[in-house]
């Protein structure tokens, strides 16, 4: 499964979650970057076999980066057993973690990160809970908070064999930096409750007061531009990934762990305890500690619960997309319609005089009708199956089909043409099946083929549970 792909000089370095669910690394030379432009036709550089996606015609010119479709492009381009190696699903080790800070003036803003953090508390695939503080904690206490852990989830079926191990630093600079370089490069994927706009995001903005250069733990010595994550590391939001994918809890109340926990595990919640959080680390730093592991142990059983972070890795292979990219609707998009494109012997090439991925302008979105406010009786709903791919479809609604727009006094005449399409804009397609229109129907073709194969399972599996009356 695709975790980054980074550009360096000269050469590309692609990570992957491998058999072990660990990261694992190829690395490409790359003499040129190029990318496809378009160009004019009497252009003596211009390739006379590939074409850009609206027929005109194309060549490559040097640049520092692949663009993002030079870079699908490139992988594609890759050995059969190389991209089955990186493409393959593989689940990566999932280590879960939580951060509790000092509260002072209020709750500790993420983008500030004034006072300090006081506890890391990390969970792993083997159910062994490892707390990073800065107190005191006797073997007495912590084999108390071994025992609790495992009473606190003794109502329902779950593991009861979790192991507790507690380290005590000097001051929160030596725990940090301890987490950061001794703990975070072994984690293939790192996980929690509101994770990276929390936690992680605390995290990044404490080190740079600290002055713990991030860029030290990189692998490669890179970091994300967007949120300071080591690149070739996984960092993700579990509670985005519920919010997200979920569909078990029909009424999402509150994304709030305390009622997802109480919803998803079987009534099972968070530590209670009376006063504030730091008086609480002041007064029972051993419940405090305890409270923070039971923070993590409950994200963990959620996952094993609900499976929501498979959904994104599945689109991740799907897609044959990095992982981060997956999530993004416009990205997965982009991606089909390149693939699609290449088997046309088509690209997609940028103008010379344009910036890639730059945006032209705003767009009107979808039409929402406003209401005539007042109380009604017998209102009724109507919910159309995939109904914007239809409509797209039943139009042939994409880029390259696109003709032209009439004014609404010639959308009658302009009809009598048999070769268009003339929507009530009068906007005007072509009747030639569109790229769009043989992507969505591929994709819908597979949606019926995936859900009758579910519903195939979902019938021998009540079957299974009437015999053995489970």
């Amino acid at each position: 499964m695709l975790l980054d792909i980074e550009q360096k000089e000269n050469e590309l370095i692609v990570s992957y979650y491998n058999k072990e669910g660990k990261v694992s690394f190829k690395r490409y030379p790359i003499k040129q970057f190029q990318n496809w432009v378009v160009t004019k036709d009497d252009d003596k550089w211009r390739d006379p076999d590939i074409k850009n996606w609206d027929g005109r015609t194309l060549k490559k010119s040097r640049s520092k980066t692949f663009n993002k479709f030079s870079l699908l492009y490139f992988m594609d381009s890759l050995s059969q057993e190389d991209r089955d190696e990186i493409y393959e699903f593989n689940m990566p080790r999932t280590y879960f973690v939580d951060i509790e800070t000092e509260i002072i003036d209020g709750f500790p803003k993420p983008e500030e990160a004034k006072s300090r953090i006081l506890t890391f508390s990390i969970i792993t695939p083997e159910r062994k809970a490892i707390v990073l503080g800065l107190e005191d904690l006797s073997s007495e206490q912590i084999k108390k908070i071994e025992e609790d852990t495992n009473k606190h989830f003794s109502k329902g079926d779950y593991d009861q064999d979790w192991e507790f191990s507690y380290y005590k630093f000097k001051d929160e600079y030596n725990m940090v930096y301890t987490f950061l370089h001794k703990f975070l490069p072994k984690f293939p994927m790192m996980t929690g409750w509101n994770f990276i706009n929390y936690d992680w995001q605390y995290i990044v903005n404490r080190c740079k007061r600290l002055q713990i250069n991030l860029k030290d733990v990189a692998i490669t010595g890179a970091l994300d531009k967007k949120d300071s994550r080591p690149l070739h590391m996984g960092i993700l939001d579990y509670m985005q990934l519920y919010d997200k994918y979920d569909r078990s809890v029909a009424v999402k109340e509150s994304n709030s762990l305390d009622f997802v926990s109480g919803a998803v595990l079987d009534g099972i919640s968070k530590i209670k305890y009376s006063g504030s959080l730091q008086d609480l680390y002041e007064k029972d730093f051993q419940k405090y500690v305890f409270y923070n592991v039971i923070d993590s142990v409950l994200v963990y059983y959620i996952d094993q619960r609900l499976r929501s972070m498979e959904v994104l890795l599945t689109l991740a292979t799907i897609t044959k997309m990095p992982l981060y990219k997956a999530a993004s609707p416009v990205a997965v998009t982009e991606s089909l319609i390149a693939r699609k494109l290449a088997e046309q012997n088509k690209r997609i090439g940028t103008e010379w005089d344009k910036e890639d991925g730059k945006k032209d302008g705003k767009y009107a979105g979808a039409f929402v009708k406003d209401p005539v406010v007042g109380y009604y009786s017998g209102v009724s709903a109507f919910d159309f199956a995939s109904l914007y791919p239809s409509i797209m479809r039943q139009f042939n609604i994409s880029p390259d089909a696109y003709i032209e727009i009439v004014p609404e006094s010639q959308v009658s005449e302009r009809r009598k043409d048999q070769d268009v399409i003339v929507c009530e804009n009068g906007v005007v397609y072509s009747k030639e099946d569109s790229i769009l229109k043989k992507i969505l129907s591929d994709l819908y073709a597979q949606r019926k083929e995936y859900k009758k194969t579910s519903y195939e399972y979902y019938e021998k599996a009540h079957e299974i549970e009437k015999k053995f009356n489970l």
